[in-house]
């Protein structure tokens, strides 16, 4: 049996966020867990593997052996705060540091970042005002630290886990913060493990903007129900009007439940 602990409050507010939109929330899973059931490959959780979860404001980790999961682990560091690394380096907003973040973010070098420019709007967003120009080496400067930093961690809790039994375990990188340009190569560096991106295998379907490492997570909920056998389960709201009760006394419960 495996107990992953959190903070309550958080736990909550987020089936709160579900259920106002008229939705029961039936069950409460890891996402690094999840996103391993859509992204690892057979031999990969029998020879050993750990999956990266890099969200927003969280870093999520579960490790696989022997067919099993068989540690989870994370911590408060993710996409959200490079973003923010990134908007206090360029003196720019929030939502014009997260775009150039997408868009031009790495963290990797090359010859000719020094030459490539790009543009950073103006804090107060004054179409009068010019727009400052920087380097990509410039992004790269910012980013990094930051990643290294999340890197170092998760290469500390690995080292606690039973991963430090695995020295051939590969690790296996998702979440939308994954998708920043030579991440897996500093991830490999920084771990001393062979490194890759996961995106969701085998589930047939899936539009292709939701086929990226940022939906991995996503795609992995789809198969939970039928590895936690609960496919076939009933949902707690719509029992009693399922086996019967006519469909005025349907119409008012829902009206209840939803209003």
């Amino acid at each position: 049996m495996h107990v992953v602990t959190t903070d309550l409050s958080v736990a909550r507010n987020l089936m709160l966020t579900v259920e106002r939109c008229h939705l029961d929330v039936e069950a409460m899973v890891m996402s690094s867990y999840v996103a391993g059931l859509s992204v690892l490959a057979d031999d990969e959780a029998d020879l050993g593997a750990a999956v990266i979860d890099m969200g927003a404001g969280t870093t999520t980790i579960a490790v696989f052996t022997g067919g099993q999961f068989v540690h989870a682990d994370g911590f408060a560091l993710g996409g959200r705060h490079v973003t923010m690394d990134l908007a206090r380096g360029l003196h720019a907003r929030v939502p014009d540091a997260e775009r150039i973040k997408t868009l031009y973010g790495s963290v990797l070098t090359g010859g000719s970042d020094e030459r490539d420019m790009i543009a950073v709007p103006p804090v107060d967003n004054d179409e009068m005002e010019a727009p400052q120009f920087v380097s990509r080496a410039s992004l790269v400067s910012f980013i990094k630290p930051r990643v290294e930093e999340i890197f170092e961690m998760v290469r500390d809790r690995l080292a606690a886990s039973p991963f430090a039994a695995e020295p051939r375990g590969r690790v296996v990188l998702t979440g939308g913060a994954s998708q920043l340009t030579g991440l897996s190569g500093l991830a490999a560096q920084v771990l001393g493990r062979p490194v890759r991106i996961g995106r969701p295998l085998g589930t047939a379907g899936l539009p292709e903007e939701a086929k990226g490492p940022a939906f991995a997570a996503a795609a992995g909920m789809l198969v939970y129900p039928q590895v936690a056998h609960l496919e076939h389960f009933e949902p707690r709201r719509t029992r009693h009007s399922l086996t019967g009760g006519g469909y005025i006394a349907r119409v008012g419960r829902w009206l209840r439940e939803s209003f």
